[in-house]
């Protein structure tokens, strides 16, 4: 009886001790797309900094199109000029908030927030963009992008 207590005991405290050693992670594919977005993202700010047109071109698709807080639509051509020419955009905007979701292997949707200078006055506002990215066979590309601003949010400084 005593020995089939213990061996009861002892079985019962095996989950505790399991619980005890917390288990590594295992790589997902869902972790390892959001490490291509990521290095994407960063690709596309080396590539709009060093002013690349050749590049910009790659990252996106040739029926994307952009949305701007005015409602003013641009296509890819107009985008890559807005990038070249240094304008405030949210793809080289700083983003203090990113989420990404993604579905399958080949869309993620990105929801950000970015401190944006407008031109009009030079004061700042904060605008809540989204962009969706798709993966062709160029690799991954912004399909479409949205900007939303957010007026009470107009400051002198960012």
């Amino acid at each position: 009886m005593r020995t089939l207590f213990l061996l009861l005991s002892t079985t019962a405290l095996l989950p505790i001790g399991v619980a005890a050693h917390p288990i590594e992670p295992v790589p997902t594919a869902e972790n390892q797309i959001r490490d291509d977005i990521a290095a994407f993202r960063k690709a596309f700010k080396a590539a709009g900094s060093s002013r690349d047109a050749s590049a910009l071109r790659r990252f996106y698709t040739e029926d994307f199109t952009h949305t701007h807080t005015s409602g003013k639509v641009d296509g890819k051509d107009a985008r890559i000029v807005s990038v070249l020419a240094a304008e405030q955009t949210v793809e080289m905007a700083p983003t203090p908030e990113f989420n990404l979701s993604c579905f399958g292997e080949s869309v993620c949707i990105g929801r950000a927030l970015s401190p944006i200078k407008r031109a009009s006055d030079g004061k700042w506002f904060d605008v809540r963009w989204t962009q969706t990215y798709v993966k062709t066979t160029k690799g991954w590309q912004i399909a479409i992008s949205q900007a939303t601003g957010l007026l009470n949010t107009v400051r002198d400084a960012p």
